[in-house]
């Protein structure tokens, strides 16, 4: 993983962002007071909720649902 100091990444963030995403590799900024990690990350994909009265639960999924799982 590469360490940079604050000073690096702001000279060259759009760069330094650009070559996290491409590479796939973390970056770490030493900073005073402490370090920060800049590393890809991909969105899920929105799921669409199904619609009402598609999903019916059985009465005991229904029964464990309105119980907290107190009765495992």
């Amino acid at each position: 993983m590469q360490m940079l100091t604050v000073s690096k990444a702001k000279s060259g963030f759009s760069r330094l962002a650009r070559g996290v995403i491409r590479s796939r590799k973390a970056v770490v900024v030493k900073t005073p007071t402490g370090f920060v990690q800049i590393a890809p990350y991909e969105l899920p994909e929105e799921v669409q909720p199904w619609p009402l009265g598609t999903v019916r639960l059985t009465p005991t999924e229904l029964k464990l649902h309105n119980s907290f799982g107190e009765t495992l």
